[in-house]
């Protein structure tokens, strides 16, 4: 079903299919939907070596965990604080770090996840997969939430601009707020830091670089890190992944 690793990413989320994975401890500024595409499931660990095993899975925000997903293809969904499905997801997550999931019979198009699998599903239907699965849970529920645009605003420029970055005194000002103010409005509002958004923001943007087939030291500089050995730690802590193995080991699609 999935034949090389595929990595689809979107400003506001990212998905990945890969045949077969095993990581150590990483945490992302994300919530994720981890679905094994065979019979044999994935495990999870916590940060105490706790193991558990799982058809499908919500991993909250910022949740230290393993990965061992070598028995079997798996599909791995992350939704940035700038999408919707990230607080509705949160909101099924409620205080559990981890949760089981079952997705509703027939959700998943085998058709779907085999051409995305193969790099071979158009970009339309690769977004709507992405808006669908959630919906496709048992026990997902659409939830009300204020929009407040001037977060939305500010998330987008601290990616759109990148590697350039402003103060916090300058993004205030854009939408009328002080600093102060600004950080405990984005805060409330998207459920994370600026600090670790924009270091979010710059980790995507990393994997875009070495996608591209960029030098280390070069991305590194780009985004803000004082050498290539100190942008590999922080990729792997938030991926799982080397800068090799992005650069060799999958394919990068930026939509």
């Amino acid at each position: 079903m999935v034949g090389e690793n595929h990595l689809y990413v979107w400003d506001d989320r990212f998905l990945y299919l890969t045949g077969a994975i095993v990581a150590g401890i990483t945490r992302r500024y994300t919530v994720t939907l981890l679905v094994s595409l065979g019979d044999e499931g994935f495990t999870l660990g916590d940060a105490q070596g706790k193991q558990r095993s799982y058809q499908a899975a919500l991993v909250g925000h910022d949740v230290p965990r393993s990965l061992d997903a070598r028995r079997a293809p798996l599909l791995s969904l992350n939704f940035d604080p700038q999408s919707y499905e990230y607080h509705s997801l949160a909101a099924m997550l409620g205080r559990h770090a981890v949760r089981p999931v079952i997705l509703r019979q027939g959700a998943l198009s085998r058709q779907s996840i085999a051409a995305a699998g193969r790099g071979e599903l158009d970009n339309a239907s690769l977004f709507r997969l992405t808006t669908s699965l959630p919906r496709a849970l048992s026990d997902y529920r659409p939830i009300r939430m204020p929009m407040d645009m001037r977060v939305i605003h500010i998330a987008q420029k601290i990616k759109k601009e990148l590697p350039l970055a402003s103060t916090l005194e300058e993004l205030g000002a854009e939408v009328g707020l002080s600093a102060h103010r600004l950080t405990h409005v984005f805060s409330d509002k998207l459920g994370i830091s600026i600090k670790s958004y924009t270091l979010w923001a710059r980790m995507r943007r990393a994997v875009e670089l070495i996608a591209r087939g960029e030098s280390l030291s070069d991305i590194a500089y780009d985004v803000g890190f004082s050498d290539g050995a100190h942008l590999a730690r922080t990729l792997k802590h938030f991926f799982g992944l080397t800068p090799s193995y992005v650069a060799k080991g999958m394919k990068v699609h930026m939509l």
